[in-house]
């Protein structure tokens, strides 16, 4: 028996052999994400799960050490095989498998990996401090950020007031308004944001084509790092906020002023990914994807 984990910044799912379960933890600013392992972990039935393949976000780019996510897997699962990769790299496989392109992934933060002859570029995933732009907090925290300054007289977005009553009403009743559940509030408000500019609400559209332009350069810099002349690549956009058709449309434009490119729609996602990835790469791929085995 298998175990795959698709740890983000939205929440946690994880596969025992065939059975999909969802968990609302998410990695925060407060904890490792080896800590947060252990809480989803916690929750899980003990049992025997000899191979263990964990998509994680968090990890920037460089999984550094296995060895506590391997001992971690053996200590609730007796797991004797386990492979560790960043987000993007689960992502990459699931959506494109073995074609060379770049696979944005598109959820609470943003991350971009693209492949080449078996040569890896990576871009963004910085995490909301430094990066992330155009991701789902960065969507939620622009317009909470417009909407909570018209509130305070020193903006005029009402149209974003309107649409963001109900967020607006939580970030009301925040106790700190710093903190992780600030935080989250920020990445549900992203979804709201963009059913508005699906809606034709202009001022949410403005922050969907500030977050397009933003995601184009972080596609463009994965494939420059690992491109070579002539060859036109294959480009699939993942994650929760890729179900906004007109935030697709509107990085496809974005991107296709400075890249060619032939769009696909992903084959599958982190939790098809992940052992898809352990498969192809049955050794290191430093510093993406890394193993442990007992």
């Amino acid at each position: 028996m298998n175990l795959v984990v698709d740890l983000g910044q939205s929440g946690t799912r994880v596969k025992v052999d065939n059975e999909v379960i969802s968990f609302d933890i998410a990695k925060n600013s407060e904890e490792t994400v080896v800590d947060t392992l252990e809480r989803i972990f916690q929750k899980v039935p003990r049992q025997q799960l000899t191979h263990a393949y964990l998509s994680l976000t968090g990890l920037q780019g460089d999984v550094r050490d296995p060895r506590p996510y391997g001992e971690l897997c053996n200590k609730y699962f007796n797991s004797k095989s386990v492979c560790v990769m960043d987000d993007g790299v689960a992502s990459y496989v699931g959506a494109l498998g073995n074609r060379d392109g770049v696979v944005l992934t598109l959820g609470g933060g943003v991350v971009a990996i693209a492949s080449n002859n078996r040569r890896f570029g990576h871009a963004d995933g910085k995490g909301p401090v430094f990066g992330d732009f155009g991701g789902g907090f960065w969507l939620g925290q622009s317009a909470m950020r417009r909407a909570i300054a018209t509130l305070d007289q020193r903006e005029s977005a009402r149209e974003l007031v309107v649409l963001l009553a109900n967020e607006l009403d939580e970030y009301l009743a925040l106790s700190n308004t710093t903190g992780v559940e600030a935080s989250q509030l920020c990445i549900r408000a992203a979804k709201t944001v963009a059913l508005g500019a699906d809606s034709g609400i202009a001022e949410a559209k403005e922050i969907l084509e500030s977050g397009a332009n933003f995601l184009a350069i972080t596609i463009c810099a994965a494939w420059n790092k690992v491109k070579l002349e002539g060859v036109v690549p294959f480009l699939s956009i993942q994650g929760g906020l890729s179900q906004s058709a007109l935030y697709v449309e509107l990085i496809q434009k974005s991107v296709s002023e400075t890249l060619s490119f032939q769009y696909l729609n992903g084959e599958g996602d982190h939790l098809v990914g992940a052992p898809r990835a352990a498969e192809k790469y049955p050794e290191d791929i430093n510093p993406l994807l890394k193993w442990w085995r007992a």
